[in-house]
């Protein structure tokens, strides 16, 4: 049984079209460390828009927000905003899917540290042998135990401390 790959490519065109339609121009899909997932212009000002995709048809919304995606909201924050949206990626009708745009202050209301997240990279053969040595950009901190250590001492004090 093969794993369902879920992406949210689709959803970042559907809001795309969304901001098309409420006067954005120059929609474009951003790079892979941009820390934003759209550009846009309207009135000549740049606007920049994080995606958050339910393929949930109802419920609450529920899902992961990076460090480094509200780091760079920090840093544009007159101009940075998140989408929340929701719809079938098969259905391209742009009025069957719901939008909701928030400002920074509204969307991190919202949000909470659970625990720091690291990312794994395995190249495995069907034994279970490394394939491949790893490696990992120039941007990157790689683990190590007293990495972990420390982020874990600092996030416990986090946690302990202030919850407002």
């Amino acid at each position: 049984m093969s794993k369902k790959t879920i992406t949210d490519k689709p959803a970042k065109r559907m809001c795309a079209l969304y901001l098309e339609t409420i006067g954005y121009e120059n929609i474009m899909l951003a790079g892979r460390d941009e820390g934003y997932d759209l550009s846009a212009i309207k009135n000549s000002e740049k606007f920049f828009f994080e995606v958050k995709y339910s393929s949930k048809k109802s419920g609450k919304f529920f899902g992961t927000v990076m460090l480094t995606e509200l780091y760079q909201a920090t840093l544009k924050e007159e101009n940075y905003y998140f989408i929340i949206c929701r719809g079938n990626i098969a259905n391209t009708n742009i009025k069957d899917w719901f939008f909701k745009i928030f400002s920074f202050d509204e969307f991190v209301e919202c949000c909470t540290l659970t625990t720091p997240i690291f990312h794994y990279h395995l190249y495995l053969d069907a034994l279970g042998r490394n394939t491949r040595k790893i490696e990992f950009k120039e941007k990157t901190t790689k683990a190590s135990r007293e990495l972990i250590k420390i982020m874990w001492n600092d996030f416990s004090s986090w946690k302990k401390g202030n919850n407002s």
